[in-house]
This record gives C-alpha cells, sequence and structure tokens, in this order.
C-alpha cells in the first residue's frame, strides 16, 4: 500500500472513530447535561393511521412537526423533552397517552403490532 493511501485511510478511519464517540447527547443539543432515569415505562406504538389517530390521522403532532420515526414518541411530558429509550434518542412532539406511558411513532400500522407492548427503562436528558 503507497504512503499516499495510507494517509487517507489513517484519516478516514480517525474521523469515523470520532464520530463514533459522540455522546448520545448530540440531539439534545449539549453536553452540559445528564440523563436522568425515570424508571420502567409501558412503551407502545402508533402510526398515523386512523386505527391509532382517530381524527388526527395524517396531520401533524401536537407540537405542529409531522411525526417522524426514529424522532417522535407521544407521552404526556412537556413537548420537547428529549428522553432515552433502549439506547435510541427521542424527542416528545405528541400527547394521546398518559402516565407512566410512551407510545413511539413508527412508519407503519403493521410495524406496530410487530413490536407490541415493552416495559423498557426511560431516561430524560436534564440540563446542568
Amino acid at each position: 500500500m503507497n504512503t499516499l493511501l495510507r494517509t487517507i485511510l489513517a484519516a478516514a478511519i480517525g474521523a469515523a472513530i470520532c464520530i463514533m464517540s459522540l455522546p448520545l447527547t448530540a440531539m439534545a443539543g449539549t453536553d452540559e447535561g445528564h440523563w436522568q432515569s425515570l424508571g420502567e415505562y409501558k412503551v407502545t406504538y402508533y402510526c398515523n393511521c386512523r386505527r391509532c389517530c382517530g381524527k388526527w390521522s395524517g396531520g401533524p403532532t401536537a407540537s405542529g412537526e409531522m411525526p417522524e420515526e426514529g424522532r417522535t414518541v407521544a407521552c404526556s411530558m412537556k413537548l420537547g423533552t428529549h428522553l432515552m429509550i433502549d439506547g435510541h434518542e427521542y424527542v416528545v412532539e405528541d400527547r394521546g397517552v398518559t402516565g407512566k406511558h410512551i407510545d413511539v411513532y413508527m412508519e407503519s400500522h403493521e410495524e406496530c403490532l410487530d413490536n407490541g407492548v415493552d416495559y423498557l427503562e426511560v431516561k430524560k436528558w436534564v440540563e446542568d
């Protein structure tokens, strides 16, 4: 392997390592805070269909944003709250469930049914 190729490869690997080592707080927008456990919550799944959302199907969330798989959850916490569930960060953008219950947005109703119901630890991003 020639020197130029080795240099390029080393730089690419170094950049990948830097990106992979970013803290999970990147989406929360700051490094000045911490994840606080809220305990175990019932976690269910919903989509934007009529069965899941009734008269609000096809529309935006309570926050005004269109729901997005991998980002949107519904719960009774303050809109905009960042949550960590099973190693993935979400944002509270919708309503519809209360108590220790979180509804995770999925793109299809079939995916929601496949995921069923879980009981998982939920963490909340708290600014220091």
